[in-house]
């Protein structure tokens, strides 16, 4: 039997693949740009709503917080990496399963990997 964890998992890889994005390992098609631009303007927003940039530096979304981990430059996130951060938390980071949707999880998780890549 699945848990719950692994089948909110499986929806967000799902989400992920239905965005075009890719999700643990699977590439977006060559040429493609990994995210749309309604898929960033969308996850800044969340960023923005659920109040990341308190915690986090993020430039692209004004993000300037020091509690969290500067994202900015950090070309080892994944949106695997991120996505689960996101639902599960870790350390002083609140899990947000429960609180945002999937496809929240999924924009949002999406947007910090392409964002924290400029």
């Amino acid at each position: 039997m699945l848990s719950l964890r692994t089948s909110r998992q499986a929806g967000l890889a799902a989400l992920f693949l239905a965005l075009g994005a890719g999700f643990a390992g699977v590439a977006a098609a060559p040429g493609a740009s990994a995210a749309d631009a309604d898929t960033l303007t969308q996850g800044r927003q969340l960023f923005t709503d659920w109040g990341c940039g308190s915690c986090h530096v993020l430039k692209d979304a004004g993000g300037a917080g020091h509690v969290g981990p500067a994202l900015d430059g950090d070309a080892n996130l994944s949106k695997t990496f991120v996505a689960n951060r996101i639902l599960n938390g870790q350390g002083a980071m609140p899990g947000f399963a429960g609180a945002m949707t999937d496809e929240e999880i999924a924009v949002l998780a999406e947007y910090v990997v392409e964002a924290a890549q400029k």
